[in-house]
């Protein structure tokens, strides 16, 4: 009888090596053509198995769909994925770690394949609950985080007692030293013995998922800290060739590098003491090595490494005016290395030539050329995308494209096509719809001839700009308001007031140009050639405003003046001009007059923040000599210092990725230099 039961219990089918490598490149060819802009394709073969690969894909899909719309219901679809997949992974691990036929690898401990895919949707997940706008999800993801830093440490570590063993040069890494002078850590000090490469990973898994304990003691959360020549290693060279192998190799580095790389820029508080509990610590240098190393195959994941490269470089890096100008600059990996980046976008596009991605990141690259004309024309024909969230990037990098181009009308209505797109910022897409039309107003009021279109961008600056303020707050970060949605809110106020008070339209009651303001806040200077930063200029005089007698004394519209007329200076390379106002209309004035509910106190920190650029610039120029050279490197580390201690204020998050990035770079100049 007891027999007879047995025999109708569904036996699960045993794992082999052979077919879960064969699902796992059937789950990146899926998402490769999701690269490709064929959704359909991709769905079609990640809904077909079910096996940990095909659980962690459909996972991988809406979390892409999710970040790149940034939409709470696509959010909560991919978390669900991604907890299924969690759970998939996990139960895959155990079975292979026991099972006789699954793939043995001689690189990593058994299972860690799924291991690997099990940190990926932890790390999604996580992501996913940061930008929930939920504390509660957000604690909850910062706890995953940490869990899933643990695993890939735990993995990178295993890899690196295995190739010690490879070159034998295990009592020989004791005394290796890193670029920057410190004693690297073996694994033993790591708490991982070259003889049990298991351990980390052991460390890492052994904790139950609910367990939310913050750790008090950080032995094991110190990352590996790998040497430099295994770094560039040939992965062939060193038995590395299996295709799983090769999928934990990259996949790792890819997903290591990026918590390196973005832990590394966080400068918020709130994020940091988080970071600091759980244990967290970022390193650009590392972390960009890294993902340049899992760039280089031809994979799903090589192309994210890539994509995340390039955005880093294009987006974050590039948005710092101070970056290495040194003969080596281009092998400075945590800097911009340019002609690194040409090449990677060069290789992405012919692996992935249909790939709309590809083409928008060669858009920003023209636009860092100051050829924004060339990026213009690249968004206009890759627009047309069967993925809506790549439609929606594309869109967001047009309108600002046509915002740095001063084509106004163009801007507006691509900001209100975003805004039909994407939910993510409304407030802002309304705004910057609005002072596109205001400059509209403004060059068509002064005209007798032109009364009836003034009339008319005046009726739609207004309507778009009064549009904002209600929108500010829908979308929030830890229950926090987005910084712009505070600014917007608070200079919409100040305009209302203001109208109020001088019993004129809200169009009339608008200061300084708020679309220079807005070109000022994205960077776009950086990238405007001489006509455009001239035509950036000629809109700050006063004499485009309704009524600039009124302006006269008005500290707040004087500093916002000011500052971005210096910004536009220093790029036409008008050094002492630009330092000149800086210094007249803010930094000799009392910071505290900045101060206040209504006003913009982002103006002083950033006004240091331009000398310091001001001072990095003239380092270079013609005729200069050594010991002006070292004065110019320190004054611009003294006003970064400067910058970087100030008083919190609305907008100091994106000043301080700007500050890090800068002080990285000045830091690697003054090694260099001997200062």
């Amino acid at each position: 009888m007891t027999s007879w039961f047995r025999s109708v219990v569904k036996t699960a089918p045993a794992m082999t090596g052979e077919e879960e490598d064969r699902h796992l490149q059937h789950v990146e060819n899926a998402l490769l053509q999701l690269l490709n802009d064929d959704i359909a394709a991709a769905d079609e073969i990640l809904k077909q198995h079910g096996s940990s690969y095909h659980h962690l894909g459909r996972g991988i899909s809406s979390f892409l769909a999710s970040m790149l719309g940034a939409e709470k219901e696509l959010l909560k679809d991919a978390s669900n994925k991604l907890l299924l997949s969690e759970s998939k992974n996990w139960e895959d691990m155990k079975v292979a770690q026991r099972e006789p036929a699954a793939y043995r690898s001689k690189v990593y401990p058994p299972g860690t394949e799924y291991l690997l895919c099990y940190a990926v949707s932890q790390l999604t997940s996580a992501i996913c609950g940061v930008m929930s706008g939920s504390v509660t999800e957000a604690v909850k993801g910062f706890y995953k985080l940490r869990k899933a830093y643990l695993t890939l440490d735990g993995i990178l570590a295993a890899e690196e007692a295995y190739l010690n063993k490879q070159k034998g040069n295990i009592s020989k890494s004791s005394h290796t030293t890193t670029e920057n002078g410190n004693t690297i850590q073996t694994p033993h000090e790591n708490g991982i013995g070259g003889e049990k490469e298991a351990e980390a990973l052991r460390l890492a898994t052994n904790s139950d998922d609910e367990d939310f304990e913050v750790v008090e003691d950080n032995k094991f959360l110190r990352p590996t800290t790998a040497q430099s020549e295994l770094l560039d290693l040939d992965t062939a060279a060193v038995g590395i060739t299996s295709h799983t192998d090769i999928f934990i190799h990259a996949g790792t580095r890819l997903c290591y590098g990026m918590l390196l790389v973005i832990f590394s820029m966080i400068e918020n508080p709130l994020f940091n003491k988080i970071l600091y509990i759980v244990g967290f610590k970022g390193d650009r240098k590392r972390g960009t090595r890294y993902l340049w190393q899992a760039a280089r195959f031809d994979s799903f994941t090589s192309a994210i490494a890539g994509m995340a490269l390039l955005g880093y470089y294009n987006g974050l890096v590039g948005f710092c005016d101070i970056l290495p100008t040194d003969a080596g600059a281009d092998d400075d990996l945590s800097g911009y290395p340019k002609a690194r980046c040409r090449k990677l976008l060069t290789d992405m596009r012919t692996r992935y030539p249909d790939s709309k991605l590809w083409k928008m990141e060669e858009a920003r690259m023209k636009g860092y050329d100051r050829d924004l004309a060339g990026a213009h024309e690249i968004l206009a024909v890759n627009s047309d995308s069967n993925m809506k969230q790549i439609a929606v990037i594309n869109i967001f990098e047009m309108s600002f494209t046509t915002m740095f181009l001063h084509e106004y009308e163009e801007s507006a209505k691509s900001w209100q096509r975003v805004a039909e797109l994407s939910e993510w910022s409304p407030a802002m897409y309304a705004y910057l719809s609005g002072v596109a039309y205001l400059e509209l107003y403004r060059e068509y009021r002064v005209h007798d001839t032109e009364k009836e279109k003034a009339a008319k961008f005046k009726k739609l600056a207004e309507e778009c700009i009064r549009k904002a303020p209600p929108l500010t707050g829908k979308q929030k970060v830890m229950s926090k308001e987005l910084p712009f949605d505070t600014m917007i809110r608070r200079k919409i106020e100040k305009w209302e007031g203001r109208a109020k008070t001088w019993k004129v339209d809200l169009a009339d009651a608008t200061g300084v140009s708020p679309f220079v303001e807005m070109i000022y806040l994205w960077n776009g200077a950086r990238k405007q050639d001489v006509k455009l930063l001239e035509k950036s200029l000629a809109l700050l005089n006063w004499e485009r405003t309704s009524h600039p007698e009124k302006f006269e004394g008005d500290v707040d519209e004087m500093g916002a003046k000011g500052l971005l007329e210096s910004c536009v200076l220093r790029n036409l390379k008008k050094y002492e001009e630009a330092r000149s106002i800086l210094m007249k209309e803010i930094v000799s004035l009392d910071k505290n007059l900045f101060k206040g509910p209504l006003n913009d106190d982002y103006i002083p920190a950033s006004a240091h923040y331009e000398l310091a650029c001001i001072e990095w610039a003239e380092k270079d120029l013609p005729d200069t000599s050594k010991e002006v050279h070292r004065e110019k490197v320190l004054k611009c580390d003294e006003y970064l210092g400067i910058t970087k201690r100030w008083d919190a204020y609305v907008l100091d998050g994106r000043t301080s990725m700007k500050v890090i990035t800068a002080e990285n770079s000045v830091r690697r100049h003054r090694a260099l230099m001997g200062y």
